[in-house]
């Protein structure tokens, strides 16, 4: 990656907080990361991973304890918020309830001292491309929960900041809207190519929305990579384990060849892609997902399935979730809805699948 592509840049940052009892509390632990221009990038991790912290890092909310935090090759750790030219779209809307909507898509405009006629245009702009046209005059407990997020996305645009953050700005919406709403999201991100940092636990709206993803675990990074590496080669069992779901096997390393590794794995050779890390005679699993895993009827013959019992069945339209046990281990199989072939509980099934679509992962 060349430096003229990468906008933003956090060089060894790291946050100490002292707790109530006096304790030093690491919430980003020395975390190097570098964002391109017009990349939108996914901080995702569970509760208290560090996430929300580095966010409020780049946005100038907190300050680092060690570390630089580049823009443009300007070292702006310690700069006040409002000297960053950063946007930012809060989990809680932060609309100013007596404002219309076009007041407070102005707001930041009018702090900047531009002309009458730049506000104006620049405020109808943004409110076309959020979908708010015909809305200037109401107020935000006028609006549905979608509409006030289409109002914070057009205030924090219509700066035209050099870098736009998101701190879980969809989680207070329902299922669907959410979904819609994130579409909207990476449309209108990707059409003015503005430079973003979306913060997330979910993980489905990391995956749709990322040119890349930065899973994080105890304040630190765990994997960067593209939604498509961070789910079929995760860097850590962690990331596996986070990033949708898995199922972990014992197999045995035998030998390696480029990117594969021999395994025994239930009385059979398999060839499988491999973490880089794999070593022969060291602990390893097979990570294999649930949709990888095929079934069929016990009654079916086949040299490469193996034998298992349907423990829980849970039909969810275009597709079937069970839960298989097979030598003392509980699989997770998301298997395509048919007409007419439904596994019952308690039946016996067989199940096998592609090694080419498993992955082995050093245990540590």
């Amino acid at each position: 990656m060349s430096e003229l592509q990468d906008l933003l840049v956090l060089e060894h940052v790291t946050k100490v907080f002292e707790s109530r009892e006096g304790r030093n509390v690491v919430a980003v632990n020395d975390v190097s990361l570098s964002i391109r221009k017009g990349e939108l990038i996914t901080l995702l991790g569970p509760s208290g991973c560090g996430k929300t912290t580095t966010l409020r890092l780049i946005a100038g909310f907190e300050l680092p304890t060690r570390g630089r935090i580049l823009l443009e090759g300007q070292d702006i750790a310690y700069l006040p918020p409002n000297k960053r030219e950063m946007g930012m779209v809060f989990q809680s809307y932060a609309l100013f309830p007596h404002l219309s909507v076009f007041e407070n898509i102005a707001y930041g405009l009018r702090l900047r001292r531009l002309s009458k006629e730049e506000i104006e245009q620049r405020v109808r702009t943004f409110m076309a491309l959020v979908n708010l046209t015909g809305l200037e005059q109401r107020k935000p407990a006028a609006l549905s929960g979608g509409q006030q997020q289409r109002v914070a996305l057009a205030r924090a645009m219509a700066i035209r900041p050099r870098v736009l953050l998101f701190d879980e700005p969809l989680s207070n919406l329902d299922a669907k809207l959410r979904v819609a709403l994130r579409a909207e999201i990476r449309q209108i991100q990707q059409r003015l190519g503005i430079t973003s940092v979306y913060v997330t636990h979910d993980q489905s709206e990391a995956m749709a929305l990322s040119d890349r993803i930065v899973v994080m675990n105890e304040g630190r990074v765990e994997q960067v990579g593209t939604p498509e590496e961070v789910y079929h080669r995760p860097a850590t069992l962690f990331v596996a384990d986070f990033v949708g779901r898995a199922n972990f096997l014992p197999v045995e390393v035998l030998q390696l060849e480029n990117t594969h590794a021999i395994v025994q794995f239930a009385g059979k050779r398999l060839c499988t892609p491999a973490h880089p890390d794999v070593r022969p005679n060291k602990p390893a699993v097979l990570m294999v997902r649930p949709e990888a895993i095929r079934l069929t009827s016990h009654a079916l013959e086949s040299n490469d399935a193996l034998d298992g019992v349907v423990r829980n069945v849970a039909f969810l339209g275009h597709y079937v979730e069970y839960e298989l046990t097979w030598d003392q281990h509980v699989l997770s199989v998301e298997d395509e809805s048919l007409p007419g072939r439904l596994f019952r509980q308690g039946e016996r099934v067989r199940w096998y699948f592609d090694p080419e679509r498993a992955f082995v992962l050093p245990k540590r």
